[in-house]
């Protein structure tokens, strides 16, 4: 299953980049962010692309953070995640996904 298809059904809007029109928070973006591989005599064996998952938020909902991270663990992907960090610009918080 495709990263997006994954993130698709945490059941808030979720875009590549970014939003070509103002979507209200809770919502998530993402980017790839390269890939990682296990290589050797000039052969790739195994490879899986990682992406950076960036879920924000105006209130902290611990409900749906524990649904975005089970429904990632559903579908096979491991992730590494960030502390909440407070966007003074927006009056959001973010939290960034590392998901490979």
């Amino acid at each position: 299953m495709s990263i997006a298809e994954t993130l698709q059904r945490a059941g808030i809007p979720v875009a590549y980049s970014h939003f070509k029109t103002e979507v209200d928070p809770p919502f998530m973006v993402y980017l790839g962010a390269g890939q990682d591989q296990l290589a050797g005599d000039n052969t790739v064996y195994w490879r899986k692309n990682v992406y950076q998952v960036e879920y924000y938020f105006e209130k902290k909902d611990e409900a749906l953070e524990t649904s975005i991270e089970d429904t990632l663990l559903a579908d096979g992907w491991v992730y590494d995640k960030s502390e909440d960090t407070f966007i003074e610009s927006e009056g959001l918080f973010v939290i960034y996904y590392s998901v490979s």
